[in-house]
């Protein structure tokens, strides 16, 4: 049986921790299923706060990625986990996909990297434009990853139809290339950040094409959900690149419970960028993420903890007591979907 994250950390209070004596605090961060980016900056993130924070250990947990762990923190069964910060807003409000609100979500770092639509096919395929997919077999991703909602937007608003307009097959990353190299499958849709492993692994076997977003589709995407962005997969993340694919992103974020301490949520914080050069090594996309970035843009409320060192750091910009960067743009969790 899985226990709450909430409750894992009242337990390890009470247990000795390490040469000090004093007491652990165990942390959960949920990340994505193998073969995706947060995956691995998962795994670097929690041996980092591990490592960095006295009398705290993190673990990584392996989810099916954006919606589940937004459910997870949102319920205190995960104290922390990625997800696409618009997901985060929509859980905070109880906007759809999410049945109800997720008051308890808070903001860690936003804008961490940007998410990438990637919709695979085989060389061979006569599929040129990802709005030539309906009516035909998909590998989506697993049930509950971010992939599944961000299609929806991408296919109303770019291509004129519905997500229910095409035969979705759930498969974690690495099985639904599979899939598509037996053929059994039309295209694979990995959202991720590249480089990804399990695309590169894929194309030492396989021939495959991305398909790409015309730039009428972005422009309908981005117009019509503005926290969509423009942006290519570069030719060099991958080998069978030849040149950019154009394609639409979201930024990715790290969200907690409110309930977490501010203390231990301050020192893990602080211990990320104190320690940003190992972070920034774990993946290519984190490059540019650093405090700026990830203090603005988080859509929902910060946490306390991480509000303290971001205003220490000189980089939080908002009126004292103001508890998010946009909070004038974030509704009242209601359940009720917005417009």
């Amino acid at each position: 049986m899985c226990l709450p994250a909430i409750l894992l950390l009242a337990m390890a209070a009470c247990s000795s921790g390490g040469e000090s004596g004093g007491p652990t605090t165990v942390v959960t961060l949920a990340s994505s299923p193998p073969g995706g980016m947060w995956y691995v900056v998962g795994g670097v993130l929690t041996d980092l706060i591990t490592d960095s924070v006295p009398q705290v250990r993190a673990i990584a947990e392996v989810t099916s990625g954006a919606v589940e762990n937004v459910r997870l923190v949102g319920t205190g069964q995960s104290d922390m986990g990625f997800t696409i910060v618009k997901l985060a807003r929509q859980g905070f409000r109880g906007d759809p996909p999410f049945n109800q609100a997720f008051p308890d979500l808070r903001m860690l770092y936003a804008s961490v990297e940007v998410g990438r639509l990637h919709m695979m096919v085989l060389k061979d395929s006569p599929l040129q434009d990802i709005c030539e997919v309906k009516g035909l077999q998909v590998a989506v991703g697993p049930a509950g990853h971010g992939s599944i909602p961000n299609l929806g937007e991408i296919f109303s608003a770019g291509c004129g139809f519905s997500f229910e307009d095409i035969t979705p097959v759930y498969l974690p990353y690495g099985q639904s290339l599979t899939t598509l190299g037996d053929q059994r499958v039309d295209a694979a849709v990995l959202y991720v950040s590249p480089p990804v492993a399990a695309i590169s692994e894929f194309g030492a076997v396989h021939d495959y094409r991305i398909l790409p977003v015309s730039q009428q589709v972005r422009d309908k995407v981005v117009a019509a959900f503005p926290y969509y962005i423009d942006i290519v997969v570069p030719a060099d993340a991958y080998q069978q690149l030849t040149e950019d694919v154009p394609t639409v992103g979201t930024a990715n974020g790290v969200v907690a419970n409110a309930n977490i301490p501010d203390e231990v949520v301050y020192q893990i914080i602080k211990a990320t960028f104190e320690n940003l050069d190992v972070l920034r090594r774990s993946h290519p996309t984190l490059e540019n993420f650093g405090l700026a970035n990830a203090a603005e843009g988080g859509l929902i409320p910060y946490h306390p903890g991480a509000i303290r060192y971001y205003r220490e750091q000189g980089v939080w910009l908002e009126p004292e007591g103001s508890s998010s960067p946009r909070e004038e743009e974030v509704a009242a969790p209601t359940g009720i979907p917005s417009e």
